[in-house]
């Protein structure tokens, strides 16, 4: 039996041609910073080696408005903790982990050195907490302004709790011209959930007189009917007149129409028994064309009467349905004489 050779070549190629397992996505990166940006980093690095930690911060957080990248939240959040501002140490501490992730489950990229600096981030977290209060606060609607003691601290769903010094606060919320404010208070390291509920806008209902309230007349106060009934049923009244004529033109219109038809049937009959072929100036020819033409005249005539009939009709019916007059019935009194009255209105 003869083995089959398998060559390096053959070899290569099988690897080539099975699937490896699938390249994975780039994390996103920042970009590079600016001349500016690099100006302003320069300047707060000079700044941080003599010791003016405030005033390095500050152009952190002038970057932080500008780029809203992790390193600048991170710098704001290590700097404030290092003055001893906790609240702001807190919060931009806590957008920072937002941001980055975790050292195993990272969502952007992050440089060699990054969980050494993600556990001092999180211990200075922990201790800043310890200081401060945290106010978790829910709005009823989506896209309110949301204000801790007047400062506006975001918008409505805010993403994370807001971190404030122990103690009562004002929070409040503004949404097309409604504003709403509560006191919450909060201990330190303590949390607490603060409710904004906005009164949404409701249609009012028509105003509806309750039937105690119904002025009435008694029956010898009704004032009398205005306008002119009779007027208005001369209206129907002809209407309903012209439907009947013309019924009885179009009635009328089909007896001749059947009796022409008839005299024209008889002259065909004696034309055709005169001559072979019918022509002009014969009598029984001149009948057949004059009892002919009247057919057809008649005929015409009696579908025009019978449509303008039932178009007349119709009018009489639609005249008499929005011309009737509405009675209307008042039960009550007048002073101090009880009654009840009944009234037309046209």
């Amino acid at each position: 039996m003869r083995r089959p050779l398998f060559s390096p070549i053959t070899a290569v190629l099988l690897l080539l041609t099975c699937p490896g397992p699938a390249a994975a996505a780039p994390l996103p990166r920042r970009p590079p910073p600016t001349g500016p940006e690099r100006e302003m980093l320069d300047e707060a690095k000079r700044l941080l080696d003599e010791g003016r930690l405030a005033d390095a911060r500050d152009i952190h957080l002038t970057l932080w408005g500008l780029t809203k990248s992790a390193s600048d939240a991170f710098r704001v959040g290590m700097l404030s903790f290092r003055l001893h501002d906790f609240e702001r140490a807190a919060e931009f501490l806590s957008i920072y982990f937002d941001m980055v992730g975790t050292p195993d489950a990272p969502k952007i990229w992050v440089p060699p050195g990054f969980k050494e600096s993600y556990e001092l981030a999180r211990a200075d977290f922990a201790e800043a907490r310890r200081h401060v209060g945290a106010l978790d606060v829910r709005v009823s609607e989506p896209g309110a302004a949301v204000l801790v003691d007047g400062r506006q601290v975001g918008v409505s769903p805010l993403p994370r709790p807001v971190y404030v010094a122990p103690g009562q606060h004002r929070v409040g919320g503004h949404r097309a011209g409604e504003q709403i404010e509560t006191t919450a208070g909060v201990d330190a390291g303590g949390e607490r959930t603060v409710w904004l509920v906005f009164t949404r806008a409701r249609p009012e209902a028509p105003a509806c007189p309750p039937a105690s309230k119904v002025v009435t007349y008694p029956v010898a106060a009704l004032p009398p009917s205005t306008g002119g009934p009779a007027l208005r049923w001369w209206t129907v009244g002809a209407l309903a007149a012209s439907s009947a004529a013309l019924a009885a033109v179009g009635g009328v219109s089909v007896l001749e129409s059947n009796d022409a038809a008839e005299e024209r049937d008889a002259a065909f009959v004696r034309a055709q028994w005169e001559v072979f072929h019918c022509r002009p100036g014969l009598p029984a020819c001149d009948a057949y064309a004059d009892a002919d033409g009247r057919t057809k005249t008649f005929t015409a005539l009696s579908v025009g009467a019978f449509v303008g009939a039932a178009l007349a009709a119709g009018g009489a019916v639609a005249s008499g349905f929005h011309l009737a007059p509405q009675a209307k019935v008042r039960v009550g009194a007048l002073g101090t004489a009880p009654g009840v009255g009944l009234s037309f209105s046209w």
